[in-house]
């Protein structure tokens, strides 16, 4: 596993998971914290989808959709594209090559990650195991 000193990237892509952690102050993000510092964290749009139909499902009010909206507006949001398309279709076909099944919401922050050249940080590294050109960041990591 590649060390917080090691890490050569600027920007760094944080997954719906560690995002949850450090928004809710969940003794888990611990972890991610020292990658966290003095780079440009970002989320995938896919992401952002999965923080917003996690708060329409718990029943949230305003006040904390409003406090869950803030916290997004500090991370860079990187959008789907043309590139990211052809990136998710990619990544699809290697877990199929390979036997492994993958969610869709997965697929696409796997493939944010890997066009934009961003390692990934994620309690969930089975997830995105053997993914060819995407660094993964977990403590979890298999």
């Amino acid at each position: 596993m590649i060390s917080p000193e090691e890490l050569t990237h600027n920007r760094i892509l944080v997954d719906t998971d560690v995002f949850s952690f450090v928004f809710k102050k969940d003794d888990r993000a611990h972890f991610f914290n020292p990658y966290m510092i003095n780079r440009t964290l970002a989320l995938s749009f896919m992401s952002v989808a999965e923080l917003y139909y996690g708060a329409y499902k718990a029943g949230w009010g305003v006040n904390s959709i409003t406090r869950l909206e803030n916290a997004i507006k500090l991370y860079v949001i990187l959008p789907y594209d043309y590139l990211v398309c052809q990136k998710w279709a990619s990544v699809r076909r290697q877990r199929e090559v390979k036997g492994l099944s993958m969610s869709h919401s997965d697929i696409w922050v796997a493939a944010c990650a890997s066009r934009h050249d961003c390692p990934l940080l994620t309690n969930n590294s089975v997830h995105f195991k053997d993914i060819d050109d995407l660094v993964v960041i977990s403590p979890t990591f298999i």
